[in-house]
């Protein structure tokens, strides 16, 4: 993968800024909807639009949920091997991104092609094998209800929305990369689309919650304390790297402590800048907790570097 490759990357990241699209595209789907609902009935040129940014969205999204998936370490790395094959992608040059702000889960999920539904499908179901049968059933996973689980699914028919998604991926095809002398498609399928985008997107969403966490509190004073909770566990496995890379032998013990304490100085700064987003609300330690977490995350892959080190490797 070339450098303006790596650059593109981050350039895409910080646009996006933090983790947890999902939240922004589902507010972006309704967004998008109530537009159409709401337009002029002489629109019609608007009607091609919807179709582009439908599919921009699910890219997004899709991208976000593999670079999740990934990032959350073992099994989903190694399953990640099978989406990087034939591609671009160079695993010795993960050694020449220390201090960037790219992870493992950014380079795979920026390899692969996504121009289907069908093939989307494909890349989820490689990281999580039961894929396609968990996102039928997929529903809400509040903690505070899972006495009511299961619930009724999200996806009212799977083979509909797949086909609304093919048709959609068709129709945006066509008015991004051809002028055909006729309309693509009717406008009166403009509705199918958006509820075929929602229901995956939601869908997919909450299979990541049920793969990844289990549940997800709905109170802010639970959602304060299960970031938390993910912090700790995080910095637990964190510590056991140091502590192997340190077994290693194979580093100026120094030097390597020096290097720590000033990456703890950073990633407090960073999260108290992110959680002054809304300082003196409800929500601070939960920004605060979220922000340290996707710091140590990135500080673990450069760490996983060292504690993997073969002789000969700068």
């Amino acid at each position: 993968m070339a450098k303006s490759d790596i650059q593109n990357m981050l350039e895409w990241k910080k646009r996006r800024g933090q983790s947890g699209a999902s939240f922004t595209l589902a507010s972006e789907l309704q967004r998008l909807g109530e537009l159409w609902r709401s337009k002029s009935e002489d629109a019609a040129e608007f009607a091609d639009f919807i179709p582009m940014r439908l599919v921009t969205i699910i890219e997004v999204f899709t991208r976000e949920a593999i670079r999740e998936l990934v990032d959350a370490g073992p099994p989903y790395v190694e399953k990640a091997e099978a989406l990087s094959k034939g591609a671009k992608l160079d695993f010795a040059l993960l050694a020449g991104l220390q201090g960037r702000k790219v992870s493992v889960g950014d380079l795979i999920a920026h390899t692969v092609s996504i121009n289907e539904p069908g093939r989307i499908v494909a890349y989820l179901s490689a990281l999580v094998p039961d894929f396609v049968p968990r996102l039928k059933a997929s529903h809400p996973r509040w903690t505070e209800e899972r006495a009511s689980w299961p619930l009724d699914p999200i996806i009212s028919d799977y083979d509909v929305m797949m086909a609304n998604l093919s048709r959609l991926f068709t129709v945006r095809h066509i008015v991004t990369h051809e002028l055909p002398s006729e309309s693509a498609f009717n406008p009166s399928e403009i509705d199918a689309f958006l509820k075929a985008a929602s229901e995956f997107i939601e869908a997919t969403d909450w299979v990541l919650v049920e793969t990844l966490r289990d549940a997800v509190p709905r109170t802010q004073i639970e959602m304060n304390a299960q970031a938390g909770a993910a912090l700790n566990v995080l910095e637990k496995e964190m510590d056991d790297l140091i502590s192997a890379i340190k077994n290693h032998g194979e580093v100026d013990a120094s030097l390597f402590d020096k290097s720590q304490d000033a990456w703890k100085d950073y990633a407090t700064k960073e999260a108290e800048l992110h959680a002054s987003l809304v300082a003196g609300g409800s929500m601070y330690s939960m920004i605060w907790a979220s922000a340290k977490e996707e710091e140590t995350r990135r500080r673990m892959e450069t760490l996983r570097w060292w504690a993997d080190r073969a002789e000969g490797d700068l």
